[in-house]
């Protein structure tokens, strides 16, 4: 993937905002999530249709896990991660030495603005748990087509809705506000995986060169329930607590309390499940 003078990637120094909306955080519990993502689990929709040569652009791609993962099926191609957050860009870079993964790189960058390829130059581009927190998805999806090959893949998936059993009241808010908070910021939040295909469409993509499914993320008693319950408790505690807080999405501190609780008391039943739709859709250029 070449980059032209007159085609800059929107890059930030340690000292500056984003333009993303992405609501919740960067803390080490939130983290601790996208880490545990990979190809086989986040991607495998897609893996079929890859071939050794193809350039990869992944948008959003947090820590690199799943970027990272992509190398190895496309050796004689290459990979480059784009995302908003200087530190988890870091932490991309340092996990993927290059060494070890020779076509690979990562830029700091804001995928709500022009991406940084020529037109007609990019094989496929990725996004997962991306758009859904992003207020104008159809623009991100245009730019992807702008950079798409003819006969390049645009692949997504999106969370839509998630549930938790069993459940009481204050874990359905917080099973609520996750959602909410992305709402919050003119983002889709619930339901982006069923609206893929719809802004692909809006984006110019063709109906007759898509294919559109869905998958599920499904954690159980015990090992499963109490680590992602932890996580939740971590993000309470951390950023996403005090967004909610300092944004009035919540009354007081005793409500995020309620919640950790809940979430406490549910890893410990023999019955706890979570399970989380995603909307996987990939369109032909």
């Amino acid at each position: 993937m070449t980059t032209k003078p007159h085609e800059p990637l929107a890059r930030m120094s340690s000292g500056q905002t984003s333009k993303s909306t992405y609501t919740q955080g960067h803390s080490a519990s939130v983290v601790a999530s996208h880490t545990s993502r990979t190809v086989d689990n986040s991607a495998s929709f897609l893996l079929p249709h890859l071939k050794p040569h193809y350039k990869i652009v992944d948008l959003g791609c947090g820590p690199g896990t799943i970027t990272r993962g992509f190398c190895s099926f496309v050796p004689q191609g290459s990979v480059t991660g784009i995302d908003s957050a200087d530190s988890v860009i870091e932490q991309a870079r340092s996990q993927a030495p290059q060494t070890e993964y020779p076509n690979l790189n990562f830029r700091v960058g804001d995928i709500t603005q022009r991406l940084p390829c020529d037109d007609n130059s990019v094989d496929v581009v990725y996004t997962h748990m991306t758009l859904l927190h992003v207020p104008s998805p159809v623009q991100v999806v245009e730019e992807a087509r702008r950079v798409l090959k003819p006969g390049g893949m645009l692949a997504m998936r999106e969370a839509d809705h998630a549930e938790w059993e069993p459940s009481t009241p204050a874990l359905d808010k917080y099973n609520n506000l996750l959602f909410e908070a992305a709402r919050s910021t003119g983002a889709q939040g619930a339901g982006a995986g069923r609206r893929l295909h719809v802004w692909a469409l809006q984006a110019g993509f063709e109906r007759s060169k898509m294919s559109i499914g869905g998958g599920a993320t499904v954690y159980t008693a015990p090992d499963e329930s109490k680590w992602w319950a932890d996580v939740h408790v971590g993000r309470l505690e951390g950023e996403v607590g005090k967004m909610w807080l300092e944004n009035k999405l919540v009354d007081s501190q005793k409500d995020v309390d309620d919640m950790k609780a809940a979430l406490r008391t549910w890893k410990e039943s023999d019955n706890a499940w979570y399970g989380g739709l995603q909307g996987e859709v990939i369109c032909w250029k």
